[in-house]
């Protein structure tokens, strides 16, 4: 074979520098670890959605009750005036610890996915610093 054939053999250029740039990860541990913290961001999320909609159902069915105390007859017009006035102050007291309860599902989701990286953290730095040395060697190998 003719080495400048060789040299300008394209197909075989391109495969050879491809398999050098983009690494097979479909069996990685990177992809194996993105895999595992998108499951449990995804599992994080969906509970806290469940939790949200729990407490949206609750202040929900508390409104159409106070709704069907306001929608009851009344002999004097003033009767109603007195309830909504009530149930207004009613809601307005009970406003602050219904938006503290989402501020909790806010915290603990974050919390969680905080927890999550923290742990994750040290074992990713640990592989990409294993990866990089034995990628470095295959490059050094190829090299030479």
């Amino acid at each position: 074979m003719n080495p400048m054939a060789d040299m300008f053999d394209f197909n075989k250029n391109f495969e050879q520098f491809s398999k050098f740039t983009t690494p097979d990860f479909a069996n990685a541990a990177p992809f194996k670890a993105f895999n595992d913290m998108a499951a449990k961001y995804r599992e994080v999320a969906v509970e806290a959605l469940n939790k949200n909609v729990e407490l949206t159902t609750a202040w929900m069915n508390a409104a159409a009750k106070d709704a069907t105390t306001l929608m009851t007859v009344e002999a004097q017009p003033t009767a109603y005036a007195k309830k909504a006035g009530e149930l207004a102050q009613a809601a307005f007291q009970d406003l602050p610890a219904r938006l503290f309860a989402y501020a909790e599902v806010a915290k603990k989701a974050q919390t969680e996915l905080f927890d999550t990286v923290a742990s994750a953290t040290p074992k990713f730095v640990e592989e990409a610093a294993e990866r990089t040395k034995s990628a470095t060697k295959a490059a050094a190998k190829k090299a030479a």
